[in-house]
């Protein structure tokens, strides 16, 4: 018999005060669709979304982003301080395509900018996983 693979965790959260809700709820919803068990943290600083992270024994942790990343070098240097390597850390939002590098170099695994398709970060997250 086959066993049921483990349904991807993915904690979805904005480190900042950007007031952009829309994209990050398609996006949660398009996840949910894909099979995927979404944890929607909300708003929450660099340190609670650590916490919320390792609590929830999440595989990925999706960040929306508004252009202000100082919260990114502090979730990351969370990320490192806590000990949690094995999770999958990838952004979207309103970001400038020319930030893309940065937001790499800092740990972000993929970006995904305005405009990018649904399916594409599903897919992403599966063959990252796998």
């Amino acid at each position: 018999m086959k066993t049921k693979a483990k349904r991807p965790r993915v904690l979805i959260a904005k480190p900042n005060l950007d007031g952009h809700w829309t994209g990050v709820a398609v996006v949660a919803t398009a996840l949910r669709d894909a099979g995927m068990e979404v944890i929607y943290g909300g708003m929450l600083e660099a340190e609670q979304i650590v916490t919320t992270a390792i609590q929830e024994d999440v595989d990925v942790i999706g960040l929306s982003l508004g252009g202000r990343y100082q919260q990114v070098r502090k979730f990351m240097d969370h990320l490192k301080k806590n000990k949690v390597d094995n999770v999958l850390v990838i952004a979207g939002g309103t970001i400038p395509r020319e930030d893309i590098p940065m937001l790499k170099e800092m740990g972000i695994s993929e970006v995904f900018p305005p405009g990018s398709d649904l399916q594409s970060i599903v897919n992403y997250i599966e063959d990252s996983l796998n």
